[in-house]
């Protein structure tokens, strides 16, 4: 998307756009116009982050812009007053239901749930308003199990260093030591390799459906801006019947092995920030669980 300019024939100078842009790209200009000052949009630096904030709070869609992308302005009433497009209480039910789900039927999820939930991802928030994002949809059974076989690669791998870790130890700290040393890793590495031995997947949980999102390295945000998409995501496949889990072992994994990074196409100066699995839940919860109390000061 690109803003191109005012419509001075539906604008009537309500000075909204000025209000709103946060890069401050309009103003006011004098003429002899009876109307007084039109509104002038002017980007001479290409500062514009194309939030499209300007767009959305015009009165009269007055702002011109290049409909490359996305021609449909979505003017539904309740855009005026979010809140009553769903209640508090319907919203804490709904974010209280998501649970992280680790058993899936044997059923595929059909495309056009998962360009849905794609679609959600799309409208997140992003720092800069950025939207930066790469995707990557993985619903090929085969390739699934090639994604899993190269992370159990890693934990094989890392099996053999946890049997010399009494000299590896010195050279670690903080939490990397503690994770090394604690015995709970080492049982369990050996359960989950174990596990992929009987045939059992550990990591993807025979989910029919993988996303992998990257982002430009630039300096500690892309994980913020990652984390705000897959939510998106996750909250997106709930509202399906879909089911979803946040894959750790696989975002660090394709971190740490070039050949994985090469085979899902992520380019050498961005990172992957995520990994979510999809599939029709094989498990129904009878109730949300509790949460610790939340840590709060007040200033």
């Amino acid at each position: 998307m690109k803003i191109i300019g005012v419509d001075l024939n539906k604008c009537i100078r309500c000075e909204e756009c000025i209000k709103e842009c946060p890069s401050k790209l309009y103003r006011k200009e004098e003429t002899n116009d009876q109307e007084g000052p039109k509104i002038v949009f002017d980007d001479e630096f290409n500062a514009c982050i194309l939030c499209g904030h300007c767009i959305a709070i015009c009165p009269r869609n007055a702002i011109m812009w290049d409909k490359e992308i996305d021609d449909n302005l979505w003017e539904f009433e309740e855009i005026k007053d979010p809140s009553k497009i769903i209640d508090i209480n319907n919203l804490m039910k709904f974010i209280r239901s998501r649970r992280s789900i680790r058993r899936f039927q044997n059923k595929k999820v059909p495309k056009e749930k998962i360009e849905l939930i794609l679609e959600a991802m799309r409208y997140a928030p992003s720092a800069s308003n950025l939207q930066d994002w790469n995707y990557t949809v993985i619903t090929d059974p085969d390739k699934i199990k090639y994604f899993q076989k190269q992370i159990m690669k890693s934990f094989y791998f890392f099996r053999t260093i946890l049997k010399f870790k009494n000299i590896f130890r010195f050279f670690v700290f903080g939490y990397k030591k503690k994770f090394l040393t604690d015995p709970k890793t080492k049982k369990f590495v050996d359960d989950l390799i174990r596990s992929y031995e009987m045939g059992i997947d550990r990591i993807f949980y025979n989910a029919p459906c993988i996303i992998v999102l990257d982002l430009p390295k630039y300096g500690g945000m892309e994980g913020n801006n990652a984390g705000i998409a897959i939510t998106h995501g996750m909250l997106a496949a709930q509202s399906l019947g879909l089911g979803t889990c946040w894959i750790g072992f696989a975002q660090e994994a394709i971190k740490r092995d070039a050949k994985l990074r090469q085979w899902i196409g992520i380019k050498n100066n961005r990172v992957c920030q995520g990994v979510l699995i999809i599939g029709y839940p094989a498990i129904r919860f009878l109730r949300a669980p509790p949460r610790e109390k939340l840590k709060i000061k007040w200033l």
